[in-house]
């Protein structure tokens, strides 16, 4: 097992004040370009919420202040934040919204036939901005904030269900049932298609792409997490969520996945409550 640690102290864990009223669906740091770190939450009591954080360099002495929070008319399924400190949120709406944290202007940018499950906000080398939707009705939308109407759409022809934008440009990738669809934002055109290793069995839920861009993780509804390499490599499968107690076999979903920028460490959250760290190159 490549398992190098689980959260399980309380002394590890930071509790921010004013948390949401029902179910988190999606939590969320600024960009490393943002003049504050900021944390946002989205939630189905229909709010997104803002905290500042500080800390220390190290990571130690972790403190956070409620900052601000804005009420959707629907539930909301996902949120992102540009590096200037907007927020973008998707939902059961059905529409995508820019949210001005300085005016607490909220303008609708985006709309789709059903909830909108993903967002993401992407800035080009040449500052250039995109935003990304995904949705329950199986089509992933560009959008240019200037205009009304998406200038790009791919019809994937199932939800989508995790997206991963934001972190690795040029390159994105979002999961629909079984399958991982891979884009290169320059030119908003699918590169490529995968399909996830025989040792999964169930619909993936999470996707995040490698900042080498050389493959990208998966989680799935049983609670296994899967590096799929791009190139010609082995890849890797873990029991990420996945607990036998008394002989019996529990297998939670993996909620969320990222990639460490720095190190390959694959980082998973699931329904059991637990978050678990991997290094996916020892496998």
């Amino acid at each position: 097992m490549n398992t190098f640690n689980y959260i399980r102290s309380p002394t590890d864990v930071h509790e921010v004040d004013g948390p949401p009223n029902d179910c988190v669906s999606t939590v969320r740091f600024s960009p490393s370009g943002c003049p504050y770190l900021l944390l946002g939450a989205a939630s189905w009591d229909k709010t997104c919420r803002v905290w500042q954080v500080i800390h220390q360099p190290n990571g130690m002495n972790i403190r956070s202040q409620p900052m601000t929070f804005a009420v959707s008319d629907a539930p909301i399924l996902d949120m992102s934040f540009s590096a200037d400190g907007r927020v973008f949120w998707g939902g059961c709406s059905k529409t995508a919204t820019m949210w001005n944290l300085t005016t607490n202007q909220k303008i609708i940018v985006g709309s789709h036939d059903l909830p909108v499950s993903c967002i993401a906000h992407v800035s080009s080398n040449t500052g250039t901005e995109i935003l990304v939707t995904g949705s329950w009705d199986g089509r992933l939308r560009f959008w240019d904030l200037r205009q009304p109407m998406p200038i790009k759409e791919e019809i994937l022809g199932e939800p989508v269900f995790g997206l991963d934008a934001q972190r690795s440009f040029p390159m994105a990738a979002c999961v629909t049932g079984r399958k991982v669809h891979i884009f290169n934002l320059q030119t908003m055109m699918k590169t490529n298609e995968l399909k996830p290793p025989p040792l999964l069995k169930f619909n993936l839920r999470c996707v995040a792409c490698s900042p080498q861009k050389d493959g990208v993780v998966v989680g799935s509804s049983e609670g296994r997490l899967s590096f799929i390499p791009l190139q010609a490599e082995v890849g890797c499968t873990f029991k990420a969520h996945v607990l036998v107690e008394d002989n019996v076999l529990y297998m939670h979903q993996t909620n969320f996945c990222v990639i460490s920028p720095r190190v390959p460490h694959m980082i998973s959250g699931g329904g059991d409550g637990r978050i678990g760290c991997w290094d996916y190159k020892k496998r």
